[in-house]
């Protein structure tokens, strides 16, 4: 009777315990990666009243099953759910990581050491990786000088331990495009032009210039040039003054010039009169200051119309009154242009209206006439040649244009008269205005010349010159000089595809910036041009360059945690580099660790020992970003396990009200 007592008060503490696991469970619905635990239970001793006994076939008697009487249950193992995942939940911080499999995070309190499934991290003011929950440091791998991963001893992860990336050089780059051949800018001095970008080892910016011209070949051919002959006779020329006269004078400080003021036959006497005064064909009557006026040197003179008008005008003299007194002095002005004429023509000043001066420089005139002398208000000049012969050469040049050249010869010398190109033109015209002409003759010669054409699918590249940031030239004469500059780049004739440049064989070639002695800031670079070709593009070349490496520094814009936990600084200039690995600890027997609170566990004899590994090269799982692994608690099957766990406390409830029942009617026997 009693033992069924007890074995009701062993189901309610036993019942007891399970609601407490189960209450747990409940709590801990929303707890981040929480594992629930589940309660196992298992039979107590047994009371053996009779043991079991074997079959005796001499007596012909069979065996009989042993009698026990139980006492009760008890707790068998609180089991955690390790290896059951709890869902995805989705934050977006960087910081936030969940972990697949059966691994766990490593962290540390500076003391001990602990293993979590809460991936909730964050980064604390020494940019140290931790727990959000608790400041424990998330432990992982450092790296070595080059930015390999090394592992060894585990350590705290530091995200900004590298603020900036250093700068480099460009040593890679490349052209792609194409060369069309029909492209008229082929044809200019340099060709067609391409820039290509790079960086120098402080990370400051440059270009490099190429032209691209077609290589050419030649062959011998000749031209027609049409001749035409022509001997001229010389004799002496002047050299004229041809200038307009402009009439001024002052009135309350205003200048007013004369026009309509005057008929155009008083206007014609003036600049008459003028001129024959400046020759010295009169006396000088009304000019003043001549002794600064030359043929050389047109400076104003003065006209004294007052004088000149009652001279020869006196009626308009007289109509003009006073006003005459505010007019006179006038102001002459002159244009100051000059000209030749023939001797035969130049009868002094003024000139014949039929007279037209050849306006021609002093440099055309000295080639076929001596020094000139000053005679009666202009310069005389003498032939060295009585006689010159004009040949005009006519010819096509190689581009389809017309070209005249000409050769000049004297009677009197032997071989061509020394007239320079520029001034050939400027000759001709003096011998056809002023000279006189005589036998004439035509004919045709041949001229040997060479033919240059393309020479198709083949092209030389040369490297022009190098600006900074600011299109500001930079100095590349040592590497001109002393290296190569210019490159072969060859096409297949056919489908136009890229060959070599260079040499056969070679995609790139190298330009040797390092030899232009700019503070040995910049390194060779190698520039591919496999990605070009030979083809028709609508007469348009498209190539473009680009650099393959180099930049500027650059500053921390973000950090970044990979599925293997590498945990990497991304850089404003594109760049990356990694600044440690997050490694996970693993256990031949994860149910086996205790737990510590705070989403922590502890190693203990039953779990093992810790195996510290890489996550994904040991096949455990993985790491994904932005997720936190919420609680694996199955609310319905907790609730469920709490009505079952209810209906068993009521049931050892009976057994006690029960077997207190049959104690009471026992001792009520004696009654």
């Amino acid at each position: 009777m009693m033992r069924s007592l007890y074995s009701g008060v062993s189901g309610l503490r036993t019942h007891q315990t399970r609601m407490d696991v189960i209450g747990n469970n409940i709590a801990n619905v929303n707890t981040t990666a929480f594992k629930a635990k589940q309660m196992n239970f298992s039979d107590m001793l047994y009371q053996t009243t009779q043991a079991g006994t074997a079959a005796n076939a001499a007596n012909g008697t069979g065996g009989t099953n042993p009698r026990q009487i139980g006492l009760g249950v008890k707790t068998a193992a609180i089991n955690t759910t390790i290896t059951q995942e709890g869902a995805n939940q989705s934050t977006g911080n960087p910081f936030d990581l969940k972990l697949t499999g059966e691994a766990f995070f490593v962290v540390s309190d500076g003391t001990n050491t602990f293993y979590t499934r809460d991936g909730s991290f964050d980064v604390d003011d020494a940019g140290n990786l931790v727990m959000a929950s608790t400041g424990y440091i998330v432990q992982g791998w450092g790296v070595d000088q080059n930015g390999n991963i090394v592992q060894g001893s585990l350590g705290g992860i530091n995200v900004t331990a590298m603020d900036t990336f250093q700068a480099a050089s460009t040593t890679q780059a490349r052209i792609h495009g194409i060369v069309d051949s029909n492209d008229g800018e082929l044809e200019n001095e340099h060709g067609k032009q391409v820039t290509v970008p790079i960086y120098d080892k402080a990370g400051y910016t440059y270009n490099l210039t190429f032209g691209i011209l077609p290589v050419t070949v030649s062959s011998p051919s000749t031209r027609d040039i049409n001749n035409t002959e022509i001997e001229y006779s010389l004799g002496n020329i002047y050299k004229v003054d041809m200038s307009k006269l402009t009439f001024s004078y002052e009135v309350n400080n205003q200048t007013r010039y004369l026009s309509d003021s005057f008929t155009p036959d008083i206007m014609d006497a003036m600049e008459s009169q003028i001129w024959k005064e400046i020759s010295g064909e009169l006396a000088n009557d009304y000019v003043g200051n001549l002794a600064g006026h030359t043929l050389e040197n047109h400076s104003d003179v003065t006209f004294d119309l007052e004088e000149f008008l009652n001279d020869k005008y006196p009626d308009v003299a007289l109509e003009l009154g006073n006003m005459l007194n505010q007019m006179s002095p006038l102001t002459v002005s002159f244009s100051g242009e000059v000209g030749f004429v023939r001797e035969s023509d130049f009868t002094g000043y003024p000139l014949r209206d039929d007279i037209s001066p050849v306006k021609i420089s002093d440099e055309a005139v000295s080639s076929l006439y001596g020094q000139g002398t000053a005679s009666v208000g202009a310069m005389v000049y003498a032939p060295t040649q009585a006689t010159v012969t004009s040949i005009q050469q006519t010819y096509t040049d190689d581009n389809d244009n017309s070209q005249t050249d000409y050769i000049f010869r004297s009677a009197a010398s032997t071989g061509d008269l020394p007239i320079s190109a520029d001034l050939q033109s400027e000759v001709a015209r003096l011998l056809q205005n002023l000279g006189s002409e005589g036998k004439t003759n035509s004919y045709i010669t041949q001229e040997e010349k060479t033919l240059s054409s393309p020479d198709p699918g083949r092209f030389t590249i040369s490297l022009l010159g190098m600006t900074d940031s600011n299109q500001a030239a930079v100095d590349i004469s040592r590497l001109l000089d002393s290296g190569t500059s210019s490159w072969e780049v060859v096409y297949n004739s056919g489908d136009g595809q890229f060959s070599y440049v260079g040499q056969q064989g070679s995609d790139s070639f190298t330009v040797n910036l390092s030899t232009i002695n700019n503070n040995g800031n910049f390194d060779n670079i190698s520039i591919d041009m496999s990605d070009t070709s030979n083809v028709d593009n609508e007469k348009k070349c498209s190539l473009e360059g680009a650099k393959l490496d180099g930049r500027r520094v650059g500053t921390r814009s973000g950090v970044s945690i990979g599925t293997d936990g590498v945990v990497t600084a991304l850089y404003s200039n594109g760049m990356s580099r990694k600044l440690g690995q997050i490694c996970v600890g693993t256990f031949p027997n994860a149910m086996g660790l205790e737990n510590a609170g705070d989403n922590l566990y502890q190693v203990t004899a039953s779990s093992g020992d810790v195996s510290i590994v890489d996550i994904r090269a040991s096949g455990t799982g993985s790491i994904t970003t932005g997720v936190l692994e919420m609680s694996n608690v199955d609310l319905s099957q907790q609730f469920t396990d709490m009505i079952t766990t209810q209906r068993g406390f009521q049931a050892n409830s009976r057994i006690i009200t029960t077997s207190d029942s049959l104690l009471e009617e026992l001792v009520n026997l004696k009654r």
